[in-house]
Parts: C-alpha cells; structure tokens; sequence
C-alpha cells in the first residue's frame, strides 16, 4: 500500500536555466529548441519508497525512466520591417522593428501558442503562421535526430 501511494504522491521539478554565449538570432527561440531536446533526451532516476523513515530515494538498482513528452514543441519569431518579415531576428533587429510574430509549434505542424506585438495586416499573420508551421518542420526533424521523436 505504501508502495501505491508513493507512487501516485512523488512529484519532482525540473528547472531551466539558459546562458546565452552569442545573440546572433533570437534567443527565445534557441532556449525553446534546447528545453525541448535537453526534456526528450533526459532520464529521470528511479527512486523507491523507504517506509520507516517516509522518505523517497534514488534507487540506483533500478534503471531511470525517460520523461514523457506528448509533442516536441520548437518556437519560429519573425520581425516585421516595412510589411515584411524576416525570421530568427538578432536583439538589435528586434530593438528597431515595427512588430513581431512568435508561433510555437509542434512536430505534427499544431500551433501551440502564439505572442505578437504591434500592427500586423491580416494577411501578414496569415503568411507568419505559414512560415512558421514550415520551419517548425524543419526544426523538429532536427530534434527527432538528436533528441529522437514523441512518446
């Protein structure tokens, strides 16, 4: 019974922490594709249940168990310039646009999210989201190569 309950009450929390070395493109981006291989390639430890003391262990006995992922999420940000876009911008790029356009998408091309700023013409969004489900694509088979797909 212990054993039952240790199982459904043992929650953990993981912590990102990004360093950014160079901005040469658009750092959010970059620290979204890195959580995303960095939660997909991680192995939790398996850890196990010590009733007398009430306390949870790592059990290194047991082998660790990989996080479940139910899509591998990348983020694509356009700045716009003049009713264009041009994508990955630099800080400097950012720092002199008329707008943005940042779309979280999943392997399977689902927009997850998506964070604009300034004035945007409908038809500008629409070719934004297009791109970026396009790049997404191309971003997530990078994951799949060094991270491996979705569970």
């Amino acid at each position: 019974r212990a054993k039952q309950w240790y199982q459904r009450r043992v929650r953990g929390c993981l912590y990102v922490d990004a360093v950014c070395l160079n901005d040469d493109g658009n750092v959010w981006d970059a620290v979204v594709m890195a959580t995303s291989a960095a939660l997909r390639s991680a192995v939790l430890p398996a850890t196990r249940h010590i009733p007398e003391t009430d306390t949870v262990v790592v059990d290194p006995a047991e082998k660790g168990k990989s996080i479940r992922m139910t899509y591998l999420p990348v983020s694509v940000t356009l700045s716009v310039f003049d009713g264009s876009t041009i994508p990955d911008p630099t800080e400097a790029e950012e720092a002199i646009e008329e707008g943005s356009v940042t779309c979280c998408v999943d392997e399977r091309g689902s927009l997850r999210a998506v964070w604009s700023s300034g004035h945007l013409t409908d038809e500008l969004t629409s070719a934004t989201l297009k791109y970026a489900v396009t790049r997404a694509e191309v971003l997530c088979s990078i994951l799949r190569k060094v991270a491996g797909g979705v569970d």
